[in-house]
């Protein structure tokens, strides 16, 4: 029963000093008598101060691929110890930390090396520092920093970047400030998501010389489905409808209108790709290689089908078609039936061939009559082949063809086998530039 009155009295003697406002005045009277901002706090002068620096990167505001340029809101965290602000917590009413404007103390003025406009400090009057009892000071200024970054555009828009931001206690040399990157990324503890960019990695460094310089690396990836839809998939559609000029009629007279509006679409996306891309030669985009080349084969298309339109109109009484074409064509119509006939054996056909229908004429001349030239041009009709049960007739009963006489081929005939050919010869071309483009741009 005695000890429970000794405790009580034990316990009530016990006077803790809270923190006062009139103890904070006195307290920050007393740090700031004789106190010099100008002077780094450090007790020998011979020796640097060390300031500790991170960079959290709030947003990525814009990437300028022409101006080569990025803009971020960044926050620093930058703190050192400033041996003049030490004090006893408990001669202050137990006041352990301080928190006033950065003006009435030494900071260590950091400045972007690499900005884009103008060089300045990055920190203005209207942060706050905060001030431990050990001397401890954390500054946590924030910044809109716009800094240099030359793109690279060669996968463009399967592209990456990798910018970074130089910052430097500008005017102290190593010496005199030392500067320590505690972490060995940057943070990213407040960013907000970009809708152009994603943040795949980033990397810090500190380079030393006769000054410090923080280094900050990131590395961002374009979200390339906006353009992929309204630029690449469009300039891939165009490429292979630009191929179906082959396929419309020639006296449809609409072929030579048709290539030069496809051509002219090709320029539109031309223009539109340089003015997302920068102006220097260096780097060139795989995209820009890809259309020069959709635009190259769209001018040979052009001008193939001008020639094309050129040979249809010829008059075969006019101008007889010359025997190398008359031979080429009879090959390539080889080629297409897939029956290997040599070309002399259909111009000198041999007594007694097996191959010879009941009206002399091998099966392999059954010839397409051009319904538009059937009033004035000479074709053999094709007669069906015997039945097996038939009897072969003899050679005396088979008119034979005069070895002289060879098979009718027209300027039209002509013309629609080129069609054919060409059209094959140009979608070969525009899938193999389409997959190697698209090969280049996503190989990393």
């Amino acid at each position: 029963m005695d000890i429970f009155p000794l405790l009580i009295t034990v316990l009530s003697s016990i006077v803790v000093e809270a923190t006062t406002i009139e103890k904070s005045k006195l307290l920050l009277q007393d740090l700031f008598q004789n106190y010099s901002k100008d002077i780094r706090p450090v007790e020998d002068q011979s020796k640097p101060i060390t300031v500790n620096i991170d960079l959290d990167i709030v947003s990525i505001n814009d990437f300028d691929d022409v101006a080569g340029t990025i803009s971020m809101v960044v926050i620093l965290y930058i703190s050192w110890n400033d041996e003049s602000l030490v004090w006893n917590s408990t001669s202050f009413g137990n006041t352990t930390s301080l928190t006033f404007p950065q003006s009435k103390l030494w900071i260590p003025e950091m400045f972007l090396c690499n900005p884009a406009d103008s060089l300045q400090p990055i920190s203005n009057k209207h942060f706050k520092v905060s001030l431990s009892s050990n001397g401890d000071v954390t500054w946590t200024p924030g910044a809109l920093l716009t800094a240099t970054c030359t793109p690279n555009v060669y996968r463009y828009p399967f592209d990456q970047q990798t910018c970074q931001l130089q910052l430097s206690p500008w005017g102290y040399s190593s010496q005199q400030v030392k500067l320590k990157i505690p972490s060995s990324t940057i943070l990213f503890n407040y960013f907000h998501m970009n809708s152009e960019w994603d943040v795949k990695a980033s990397l810090t460094y500190l380079w030393s010389g006769s000054f410090d310089i923080a280094e900050f690396f990131i590395t961002i990836e374009r979200r390339h489905m906006n353009f992929l839809v309204s630029v690449v998939i469009p300039v891939i559609m165009l490429a292979f409808v630009n191929l179906f000029v082959f396929l419309l009629p020639f006296n449809s007279g609409e072929r030579a209108s048709y290539s030069i509006t496809v051509l002219l679409a090709f320029t539109v996306y031309m223009t539109v790709v340089s003015d997302r891309m920068p102006a220097s030669s260096q780097p060139m985009s795989y995209i820009s290689y890809y259309l020069l080349s959709l635009v190259g084969i769209s001018v040979v298309i052009v001008t193939v089908n001008i020639f094309q339109i050129r040979t249809y109109s010829k008059h075969d009484e006019d101008e007889p078609v010359p025997e190398w074409v008359r031979t080429l064509y009879l090959y390539t119509q080889n080629i297409f039936r897939r029956k290997k006939v040599n070309t002399s054996e259909r111009l000198h056909r041999p007594d007694g061939s097996d191959s010879k229908t009941n009206n002399g004429l091998d099966n392999n001349h059954i010839l397409d009559v051009d319904s538009s030239k059937r009033n004035h041009d000479l074709f053999y009709t094709s007669i069906l082949p015997m039945s097996q049960g038939q009897e072969k007739p003899t050679t005396d009963n088979v008119p034979m063809i005069p070895d002289h006489q060879p098979e009718v081929v027209t300027w039209h005939m002509a013309a629609k086998i080129v069609d054919t050919l060409l059209f094959f010869l140009f979608f070969s071309f525009t899938i193999a530039t389409t997959v190697s483009y698209f090969i280049c741009a996503n190989v990393n």
